[in-house]
């Protein structure tokens, strides 16, 4: 039987900064980095995985509600490839992050040749517009708490984590 995810990843974790790291010469500088690198890829993604299939099941809510917005601002062709987008992904296995992933994709596309405003490059309305804002700061929040373990945000200490982010979606 294979121990559970958590004790894995920190497995890993210790084999890379307890056995890899100090059997790499100091010289080696470009591997010492890739495996620190490594080290912190794992722990953020220990930090993420129970809660990876809920993420993605918002990032899709929040984006097909966008493409659903948009539908009714706009106008044929894109119109009509936003409500092929939403039937298509309409009965997504929420249970599943790889359907969720495939829909995300499918609705993003959509939402992207939306934007670009199709073959003619129509621009959008100023309420799609405001539209497409107001979705992009939502999603850009969700993603810095998200990405929050890689420390890069400047603010992240005014950040709440990622299960209170999720528990308020």
């Amino acid at each position: 039987m294979l121990p559970n995810i958590d004790l894995r990843i920190g497995n890993l974790v210790k084999a890379l900064e307890q056995v890899i790291l100090p059997a790499l010469p100091a010289s080696q500088r470009l591997a010492r980095d890739q495996v620190r690198l490594v080290i912190g890829h794992l722990r953020m993604l220990g930090g993420q995985w129970k809660t990876a299939l809920r993420y993605e099941e918002i990032s899709f809510e929040e984006l097909a509600a966008l493409a659903r917005d948009l539908a009714e601002l706009v106008e044929e062709p894109q119109q009509r490839l936003l409500t092929s987008a939403l039937k298509e992904t309409a009965t997504c296995d929420h249970s599943s992050i790889d359907a969720l992933e495939d829909a995300n994709k499918i609705l993003g596309q959509a939402v992207d040749m939306t934007i670009l405003g199709g073959e003619d490059h129509r621009p959008l309305s100023r309420a799609a517009s405001e539209a497409v804002l107001e979705y992009a700061l939502r999603h850009a929040r969700r993603e810095r708490i998200w990405f929050q373990a890689n420390q890069l945000d400047p603010d992240r200490a005014e950040l709440p984590s990622i299960a209170s982010m999720l528990a308020t979606a």
